[in-house]
């Protein structure tokens, strides 16, 4: 039995990652490819699928178990509205929403499965993990900071993945991470204080996206380090949690639930 997937943006680069992957897996189907309005792609075939590109979210949702999407925020929640309307499992990958944004789509997730990943990368959210346990081991003693790379292209920042580590570490604290980052410090003239969750971004290039993050003690340094190789793995991770997230009852989820249920 295949899974029937269907992905929003997907003349972009990660969806056209995530088209290349649903084929790819042996157990998923692409069943709608979504793009704007307008966009040059606009009926035509989806590689060598029988499938076009199309704008209409209500036709494209009615033969599909579960919609992925890599946007923008400002193009993720018609989406969300369809979605709900259609009753279809929604995946989201985009980053940069707002609290605001954020608190709607967990009000949709009353109505519909819906996981909200910064970042589906498997090895990500095991970093994640790890860091946790880092946290809660060296959290006080150390200066943690949190070093994030991506692509020129990359408009929001610091990244979404970024930000959940810096939640994941604050939280293993018993800390509030908006009260403990900081992401000015490189242009003042000062010393930082302790406890502070530093955050430093660049941007340059077609870097995929790396992360790192430093405990810094007195004498030593330890370092959890991810770096991606390409995009297939965040391709990798979305469809595999698509895929999961078809079946399951309505409810916000992240890529932790998906990862823990697997193992």
């Amino acid at each position: 039995m295949t899974i029937k997937i269907a992905v929003n943006a997907a003349s972009g680069k990660m969806g056209q990652q995530v088209i290349h992957q649903v084929a790819a897996n042996n157990q998923t189907e692409l069943t709608a490819a979504f793009c704007r309005v307008g966009h040059r792609l606009l009926g035509r075939k989806v590689g060598f699928q029988d499938i076009v590109y199309s704008s209409d979210f209500d036709s494209g949702l009615s033969g599909s178990e579960v919609v992925i999407d890599f946007s923008l925020p400002e193009a993720t929640f018609p989406l969300l509205d369809a979605a709900v309307k259609n009753n279809t499992p929604l995946l989201i990958g985009t980053t940069g929403f707002n609290s605001e944004q954020t608190e709607k789509i967990q009000n949709a997730a009353k109505s519909i499965p819906i996981l909200l990943a910064p970042n589906t990368s498997i090895g990500v959210n095991s970093a994640l993990a790890l860091l946790t346990q880092a946290a809660k081991m060296l959290g006080k003693k150390a200066d943690i900071e949190i070093i994030e790379a991506h692509h020129k292209h990359k408009v929001d920042a610091p990244s979404g993945t970024a930000i959940r580590m810096g939640q994941a570490i604050a939280e293993a604290m018993g800390e509030d991470f908006d009260h403990l980052k900081v992401t000015d410090s490189r242009f003042q003239k000062c010393s930082r204080n302790k406890g502070e969750i530093g955050m430093s971004v660049i941007r340059a290039g077609e870097i995929i996206g790396e992360h790192k993050v430093l405990f810094a003690l007195d004498n030593e340094i330890i370092s959890i380090e991810h770096k991606a190789q390409n995009r297939l793995c965040f391709a990798e991770g979305a469809v595999s949690a698509a895929a999961w997230l078809a079946s399951q009852q309505p409810g916000f989820y992240t890529m932790q639930d998906f990862i823990s249920s697997s193992h």
